[in-house]
Formats: C-alpha cells, structure tokens, sequence
C-alpha cells in the first residue's frame, strides 16, 4: 500500500516538483509514496522558511508523527529529516526511506476495497443425491476505526510563537507581578500597553502558558479601541526576537550567509546601540562577524539585531528572495493610522 506525503506552506512549484521526483525515483524507494493533499498523511514535509513555518514545525511535532523541514539553507540541521531546495531525487529518497520505519502501519481495513457481489451460481441440476446446503452470505466488511483526535496545541510557547496566525482566537490580556498589562487582538493583529515598549520585556524572556491569557471582555476591548493606542503586532514581534534571541542565530537563517537591511527602520529610541548596527548593514551584504567588527557591537547583539527586523521582513539574505514585510492598510481606527503608517516610532 502507498505511504502518503504532504507539504505545507511551499508554494505551488516546490509541490509539482515533489510530485515529479515522487514518481522519478518510486523504483528506488523502499515503500510506495503518493502525493497527499489531505490531513491524515503519513509525513508532512513543512517549508519553514515561510513566516511562520518554524512555528508550524514545532507544532507539528505535538501529532506525534514523522515531519520532515523543507529549507533553502544548508547549514540548517536542527531536525532529522530535512529536504533542501532545490528538491533532489537523491535528498527525497533519502528522507523517505528514512522515514519509512517510522511510518507504523496503517489499519487494512482503511484500504480494503468493498467486497464484490457475489456472482450468481447457475441452478443445481436436479439429481438423486443430497440437497445442496446454500453458502453463507459474505461477512459485512468491517468499518474503519475512527480517526484519532487532533493533538491538543502546546500549553507553554515563547509570546510570539502565540502571536502567530491561528495560535489566538480572540483579544486576551497578559498581567504578571511587576509587568504591565498587555493585550493582544489576534484579530487586528493589534496589541495595547499602556507603557514605553522596553518594560514588556519580561514578557519576551520566558515561555507563556495557555493558562496565563486571560479573556477580555468586548466592552473592555471597544474601550482600549476607542482611547486610540493600539499597535501594530510589528512592534511586539520585533522586541521578541530583540530580547528573545539570547544571541542564537533563528532556525532557518545561515550564520555564513550575508545580511542587509531592505530600508532604513525607524530604530527604537529604547535602544540607541541599534543605531550603529542598522548604520552598517544599510549599506551592502555583509557576514554577521564583519557587521560587528565594524560597528563595534558584540556578536550577540548583531544576531539579536537580525533576528528582530528579519522577523518583521526588513533583512535581505545573499542569494535569497526579499520577501517584505505586507504595508498595513487604513482600517479605521483613528488614531491607530500613525502607528501603522509608522511602526517603529518611538513607544
């Protein structure tokens, strides 16, 4: 029978070459594999260098089966099954048949075709013997189990990874002991905080529970929408990643490769040393050591300072598309259309 193979978050290309390389290289496998658009596959193949993709992976993993990480960077290996663009036969042979034991064996009666009608036996023939003793009727075919429930998403994520698309459902707050309120409408894709963007901080440095989000109520939330200080979710990805980094380079993102700033940003006035980094990697591609040495920050402050605003689409990378940050549209609000027209002023 055939194993079953999805991908998630690649565009239409990355899916047609898969499909190609599946039926290329089928005498090499070890198993059969089809391409599967549905959501009870086998192994799921997620492209984590889309926006959300790295979340998406880390997600992934909570379902308990095999997932594979499609990626353009080389250097990436935090996972055991990686496929790297452009798709090769050899690198999906690879994966596949690495995956093949992994894959535990699906119930036959999942695939067991429907019995046939039995054909018609032609009337016995009236003889001196014994009376023929008719055939029992084909035993009903069994039904397949039902399928078992979606895994339940994590209970404790980093705040952005809960920022991200379809982790929230509707405006929550945020209040721990000496932090201020925070709350975020994953709707709008606004938050408010009625405070300078740094003292949120410790809402960057630690992972969040489900338990931890409280609900707001409308009337609470049409009275923070009518005061005119929501902010764009940029600004709170941004000091994430800022804070959150720890001087770890983020998965998908090659410590050889050379980075850029795409435009100049407005840099938090919270964070005057972001001045001589952006100063630098405004003007050419540059590796993440060369862009230190020459500002005279540390290391970790650079790989901070790229993961921040790489996260908000403001970073070119060598020899990789510049994918930009979508321009935020007039929705109304009133006095939210300053932020969003300038999202990095000063908080």
């Amino acid at each position: 029978m055939s194993k079953r193979v999805s991908l998630q978050g690649a565009g239409d290309g990355d899916a047609e070459r898969l499909r190609q390389l599946l039926e290329q290289s089928a005498a090499e496998l070890a198993s059969p594999w089809k391409f599967h658009t549905g959501a009870d596959t086998d192994l799921l193949i997620i492209d984590i260098d889309t926006v959300y993709g790295h979340m998406d992976w880390l997600r992934a993993h909570s379902s308990g089966k095999p997932v594979a990480v499609l990626t353009e960077h080389a250097q990436f290996g935090d996972a055991d099954l990686i496929l790297h663009k452009p798709l090769t036969s050899a690198n999906l042979v690879e994966v596949l048949n690495r995956a093949d034991p992994l894959i535990a064996a699906r119930a036959e009666s999942e695939y067991t075709p429907e019995p046939a009608a039995p054909s018609p036996k032609p009337a016995p023939v009236a003889k001196p013997v014994a009376a023929v003793i008719p055939e029992a009727p084909p035993a009903p075919a069994l039904a397949p189990p039902p399928a078992p429930p979606l895994p339940a998403p994590p209970s404790e994520l980093r705040l952005c990874d809960w920022l991200g698309n379809g982790v929230l459902s509707a405006p929550v707050r945020l209040c721990e002991d000496g932090a201020p309120e925070l709350v975020v409408d994953p709707i709008g894709r606004v938050f408010h905080a009625d405070t300078s963007l740094r003292a949120l901080a410790p809402y960057c440095t630690h992972t969040i529970t489900r338990e931890q989000w409280q609900d707001v109520t409308p009337a609470k939330f049409a009275e923070l929408q009518a005061a005119g200080k929501m902010q764009p979710y940029a600004r709170l990805l941004w000091l994430c990643h800022a804070l959150g980094s720890n001087g770890h380079l983020a998965a998908g993102l090659d410590i050889n490769a050379k980075y850029k700033l795409a435009r100049w940003p407005q840099i938090e006035r919270e964070f005057p040393k972001h001045f001589r980094i952006a100063t630098v990697m405004i003007k050419q591609l540059a590796s993440l050591t060369d862009i230190a040495e020459q500002s005279g920050a540390p290391l970790t402050d650079v790989i901070d300072f790229t993961n921040a605003y790489n996260a908000i689409g403001y970073i070119e990378i060598e020899g990789v598309a510049h994918n930009a940050a979508p321009v935020q549209r007039d929705s109304g609000r009133g006095a939210i259309l300053s932020r969003l027209r300038n999202p990095f002023g000063g908080g």
